[in-house]
């Protein structure tokens, strides 16, 4: 799969929470990007030495590929998520991707559940719209820290169809404490394979559970990527028996069981 670089025009933006912002982004050739699993590159600023932003291009997981653009869900926690959070319709952005490797190279072929954490929600309407092109079914399990932070909820049901929401402190909508927990009980009844996509409490936590049920734990990793091409190994990861897994250039997914999640 080759990257290419786009030059696009921010659409749309929406509020969806305190800090979260869901971006339509108009790029020629939009389809090239409909690959679950993988991600893009993204820049709204000066490239380096010809005006003032961040160093880097930011990646960013693909949320949705829909009508001629690209459409991300970012959650403004530094300098390079507020200044995408603020940006006005019209605003030039530049893309490079798709970058990692895709989820699967086949149609998938059960049904799955899927996990989110906080902006983990991310990918999750890609996998989605993949799996329902495959006549599978899926079931969205997202969990955030408090009501502030969820997503909104009519947003969120336009697309997720079957989801289960939890808020650790009780508050907004959905159901009171950890999202692992419901998520225990599903498989309890039925046992699917999981894509999960969050912080690493989170994801070994799943793969944990996933184990547990004897099913198959597929985790969308989020290490801090700086390169985003597999050279400067700043998204490594330790692996169980030995070496390091590149998010960047062997994922962003990867089988949790073979991650050593006490040394990440």
């Amino acid at each position: 799969m080759t990257a290419l670089i786009a030059e696009g025009r921010l659409r749309a933006g929406r509020k969806l929470s305190a800090d979260t912002f869901w971006l339509d982004i108009e790029i020629p050739d939009a389809e090239r990007f409909r690959v679950p699993g993988c991600f893009l590159k993204l820049r709204a600023w000066p490239e380096p030495g010809k005006g003032a932003g961040p160093l880097l291009d930011r990646p960013f997981s693909l949320h949705r590929v829909q009508a001629g653009g690209v459409q991300l869900l970012i959650r403004r926690v530094g300098p390079a998520t507020r200044l995408l959070s603020e940006l006005a319709p019209g605003a030039p952005l530049k893309l490079t991707g798709p970058l990692g490797r895709p989820l699967a190279e086949t149609a998938p072929a059960s049904n799955y559940y899927l996990v989110a954490g906080g902006i983990g929600l991310a990918p999750m309407a890609l996998v989605r719209d993949w799996l329902r092109a495959s006549g599978q079914q899926s079931r969205l399990f997202y969990g955030e820290r408090s009501g502030a932070q969820q997503a909104d909820q009519a947003w969120l049901a336009a697309w997720a169809d079957d989801f289960t929401a939890t808020v650790d402190d009780g508050s907004g909508y959905g159901r009171p404490g950890l999202v692992t927990e419901p998520l225990a009980e599903a498989l309890a009844l039925e046992p699917r394979p999981i894509l999960a996509c969050g912080p690493p409490p989170l994801l070994a936590a799943v793969t944990s559970l996933a184990e547990r049920f004897g099913v198959v734990p597929r985790v969308w990793l989020e290490a801090g990527m700086a390169c985003g091409l597999g050279v400067c190994l700043s998204c490594s990861l330790p692996l169980k028996g030995g070496g390091r897994f590149k998010v960047c250039g062997e994922g962003p997914t990867a089988d949790g069981r073979t991650i050593d999640w006490e040394a990440s």
